[in-house]
């Protein structure tokens, strides 16, 4: 399974996409915390990353290094991922980028 920690850009290969999801090797922010990562080992929660500026107020630029093009960090799309679909990693997102993300997730989820 692949060391993740909370902000760490990946790409992940999604088994078939439904609707509006993203499909094919995409880009993923993991959004998960430290402590998540470590006690659940075989999954990581990330959002998916585009390259399309939507305007969107949710979808989050993201800064790091490490990916082919500028991106958005898609919040509306949040998920959990098994470790095995993660085939790489690209980068790490700054600390900014992650507490952004975090903050329209929790609002998404009234938490």
């Amino acid at each position: 399974m692949p060391e993740l920690s909370p902000g760490d850009l990946v790409w992940v290969a999604p088994d078939a996409a439904v609707g509006r999801e993203q499909a094919g090797r995409r880009p993923a922010l993991v959004v998960a915390g430290a402590d998540y990562l470590q006690q659940v080992d075989a999954l990581a929660i990330v959002v998916p990353l585009t390259s399309v500026d939507r305007g969107w107020p949710n979808h989050v630029p993201v800064a790091g290094g490490g990916l082919p093009s500028r991106s958005w960090a898609m919040t509306e799309q949040v998920r959990t991922v098994s470790r095995d679909r993660i085939v790489g990693h690209a980068g790490r997102a700054d600390a900014e980028t992650l507490l952004a993300a975090r903050a329209w997730i929790r609002d998404f989820l009234e938490l």
